[in-house]
């Protein structure tokens, strides 16, 4: 199973693209890999790892922008 996340957040101001950043590299230290600039995904090993890392997405996003995500 794969999970992608595609996003897009704001870049303006500079806490903007801090937080942007910030959420870039967490996904990518998440064991996320980029497929293109705003669209990640993450290879799972069953539904149990689905849920895990789908609660971990959830409490990770950024407040502002849009995030979709996909299982597959």
């Amino acid at each position: 199973m794969r999970i992608l996340v595609a996003f897009d957040l704001p870049v303006q101001t500079k806490v903007e693209r801090r937080v942007a950043t910030q959420f870039r590299n967490w996904l990518v230290k998440d064991g996320y890999y980029m497929i293109q600039y705003s669209l990640y995904a993450r290879v799972c090993c069953g539904y149990d790892s689905v849920k895990t890392h789908h609660e971990r997405l959830l409490h990770n996003l950024p407040e502002n922008g849009s995030v979709r995500y996909l299982v597959i």
